[in-house]
C-alpha cells in the first residue's frame, strides 16, 4: 500500500509546489499544476509501457533465454542489496508479471526445469524493461520544457527510483535461479 501511496503522495506534493509557490508568480491558473502533474505521471507510466513492449516483444528471444550472468547481480551487488535491506522489502514492491506468461514473485514448480529456464528468462526480461524505464523515463522533462525542473525532473527522479526496486529485485533474485536451474540439471543426469 505505501508502494501506491507514496506515488499519491507525490502527485500532491508537486501539485501544491506547483499550485502555490509557482503559478501565482507565472499567472497560471490554480488548476494548471494538478492537471500539469497528473498528465506528467501519466506520461512516464505510457513512457514505461512504451519501452517495456519494445524491450518484451521486439528485442530478439534468444538475448534473454537462456541463464545469462550479464543480468544478474555480481557477489559484491548482492552484499549491497543485503546492506540496504532488499530481503526485508523485496516482497512489498507489486510484482507485475502476470501480464507476461510467468509471475516473478514465487516460484511455483522449482523441480521443473522448463518452468525455471522460462522464469529466468522473463526476469531476464524484467532487468532490461526497468533498466530502460530508469533510462528513458526522464524524457518526461519534454512535456514542458518551461517547468522541467518542477515537474518533469522530480517525476523522472522517482520513476528512476521506482524502476530500480524491480530491477534490484531481479538482479538479485537471477543467481538463485541459476544455481535452481544447475541443480536440476545435475539431478536430471
Amino acid at each position: 500500500m505505501f508502494y501506491y501511496g507514496f506515488i499519491v503522495l507525490c502527485v500532491v506534493a508537486l501539485s501544491l509546489v506547483g499550485t502555490f509557490a509557482i503559478a501565482p508568480t507565472c499567472g497560471l491558473a490554480w488548476w494548471y499544476f494538478p492537471v500539469f502533474v497528473v498528465v506528467s505521471v501519466l506520461a512516464v507510466i505510457l513512457l514505461d509501457a512504451i519501452f517495456a513492449v519494445v524491450s518484451r516483444w521486439i528485442l530478439p528471444k534468444k538475448w534473454f533465454n537462456s541463464p545469462k550472468k550479464g543480468f544478474s547481480a555480481g557477489k559484491k551487488e548482492q552484499r549491497f542489496y543485503e546492506k540496504i535491506g532488499i530481503k526485508k522489502w523485496k516482497d512489498r514492491i507489486p510484482e507485475l508479471g502476470g501480464l507476461t506468461s510467468v509471475r516473478k514473485n514465487k516460484i511455483l514448480d522449482p523441480k521443473n526445469n522448463e518452468y525455471v529456464l522460462q522464469y529466468i528468462m522473463e526476469a531476464n526480461y524484467g532487468v532490461v524493461v526497468h533498466l530502460t524505464g530508469m533510462i528513458f523515463g526522464f524524457l518526461i522533462v519534454f512535456i514542458n520544457l518551461k517547468f522541467w525542473y518542477i515537474i518533469g525532473l522530480p517525476i523522472g527522479i522517482i520513476n528512476l527510483v521506482y524502476n530500480w526496486l524491480s530491477f534490484a529485485i531481479l538482479r538479485y533474485n537471477l543467481p538463485k535461479l541459476h544455481t535452481l536451474y544447475k541443480y536440476n540439471l545435475r539431478k536430471a543426469q
